[in-house]
């Protein structure tokens, strides 16, 4: 990939988002199908709908401050384990 490439990837995907290996796989979906018809339309309208949501939902709940994932914690309330 190109050194433009890379970074107007990295900002449409900052931009919309989304991470670059989804931008990339929305772009491929598009290239193959050859336009954007009404399916795609609609599937982009429910990921832009979805993502305002996320983006709301990010900024009105908080975790407490100090707060840390301990996911070997996690998984050993749930009985997963690793391995």
């Amino acid at each position: 990939m190109r050194e433009d490439q890379d970074r107007l990837l990295k900002e449409r995907a900052r931009k919309l988002g989304v991470s670059e290996a989804q931008l990339v796989r929305i772009a491929l979906d598009r290239f193959l199908s050859g336009e954007e018809g009404e399916a795609t339309a609609k599937a982009r309208a429910s990921l832009e709908a979805f993502l305002a949501e996320a983006r709301h939902l990010a900024g009105t709940h908080r975790f407490p401050e100090g707060w840390r994932l301990d996911r070997e914690a996690l998984y050993a309330e749930e009985g997963r384990g690793r391995g």
